[in-house]
């Protein structure tokens, strides 16, 4: 007779699930792990009703075609004109999408029935903002690539219609999804998301080509034409990393109290108000010392911050710490090689430190939610033999 086991589950640790005693849970073991869940997989899934995302797409279809009728256009253009499908789907969409997307988060959190629950109420507005510009550069992105695909394409005013009701419909449901599953990991993808997408959207709109013979500071000053983009990207992406880093130091500081990790989250805070100073105060005339003078402060405190984390993060792995030093002696390197040599052109050191510097930061944010996490709902269990009485 094969043997059995059995595993006590904590009351607290059932609390904080929907289960209920005698529910059926279904066990998979992957790389020497127990993955325990509900049996039905369609309990794992946040449950949309077709309604909540398909009746504002079709007001905001009704207003395009009303709208477009009113102007008298019959033939409108996917892309590349005041009156084209590009325009209607960014600017209805992202509406309808941010307006859905905030009040599908504040349900939530108010009915504490997703991740939100432990959000301030203080970090909805940048997570609001900072999904709405990521909307916005998703759309350009999408249309830019569907322009360079069908040049020259437009649709009557009937499938141009139908064309924006599944648009949004689409932004619709990955909003409400977005809202309900909104943790602190997908925060940090939004994070990573808008400063790539930030980045890629002001090089592809920006007037001069030939922006990386000057510096990487260059998309942010007003010889670009995109500048305004740049910076907005720069400001916002500073503040959604404080965001992140109030919401996990709430937990995290409940675990780890003390001195070292207060340091330590200050010393984030300090970093993310770089960042968004850095886009407030571009490399024009105007602000040029300034600018220079919030950039190396930036360069300072993540030197700190490679330098002392083996004392401020709390059990600090040796993986991470040996990554730590080679990305701070790589970053050290790229810095002697520019100076003494003409072998690096400054855009080159600027891209290069941003990428190590930017990696190192998710990094250190994605150890610090591991930590978290891992004090927040962690339960002790024992598998236990289970004694069977034998006939």
């Amino acid at each position: 007779m094969a043997k059995k086991y059995k595993i006590t589950i904590p009351e607290s640790a059932l609390h904080d699930t929907d289960l209920e005693p005698g529910d059926k849970l279904s066990l998979s073991v992957n790389h020497k792990q127990f993955n325990i869940r509900p049996a039905n997989v369609i309990d794992q899934i946040p449950q949309i009703n077709l309604w909540l995302y398909t009746a504002p797409a079709l007001i905001m279809m009704v207003i395009f075609f009303v709208y477009i009728r009113s102007q008298g256009i019959t033939q409108i253009a996917l892309n590349g004109r005041d009156y084209s499908i590009a325009n209607g789907a960014t600017l209805l969409g992202t509406i309808c999408g941010l307006v859905i997307f905030t009040i599908t988060a504040i349900w939530t959190k108010m009915h504490r029935t997703g991740p939100t629950k432990d959000l301030y109420w203080r970090n909805i507005p940048t997570i609001v903002i900072a999904t709405g510009l990521i909307l916005v550069f998703s759309f350009y992105a999408a249309f830019w690539l569907l322009w360079r695909m069908f040049m020259d394409a437009s649709f009557d005013i009937y499938t141009s219609s139908v064309m924006i009701f599944m648009i949004v419909a689409v932004v619709n449901y990955v909003m409400i999804n977005l809202a309900m599953t909104l943790t602190t990991n997908v925060i940090t993808n939004l994070l990573t998301i808008m400063i790539i997408g930030g980045m890629v959207f002001s090089i592809l709109t920006n007037s001069s080509r030939d922006w990386w013979k000057h510096n990487f500071s260059f998309l942010g000053t007003a010889e670009n034409s995109a500048n305004f983009q740049f910076n907005v990207t720069l400001i916002f992406s500073g503040v959604l990393m404080m965001t992140l880093v109030d919401y996990l130091f709430v937990n995290l500081q409940k675990r780890f109290p003390g001195k070292k990790t207060l340091m330590l989250r200050w010393l984030l805070y300090g970093l993310s108000i770089c960042i968004a100073s850095i886009g407030l105060f571009p490399n024009d005339p105007e602000f040029h010392v300034l600018h220079d003078r919030i950039s190396m402060w930036l360069v300072y405190i993540i030197l700190i911050l490679i330098a002392t984390v083996r004392w401020l993060l709390p059990r600090v792995t040796k993986q991470f710490l040996v990554l730590s030093y080679v990305m701070g002696a790589i970053m050290g390197a790229e810095y002697i090689v520019f100076k003494l040599t003409d072998y690096l052109s400054l855009t080159a050191f600027e891209l290069l430190e941003f990428g190590l510097a930017f990696s190192w930061i998710l990094l250190l944010l994605q150890n610090i939610e591991n930590l978290s996490s891992f004090g927040h709902n962690l339960f002790i269990v024992t598998v236990e033999e289970e004694k069977t009485t034998e006939n």
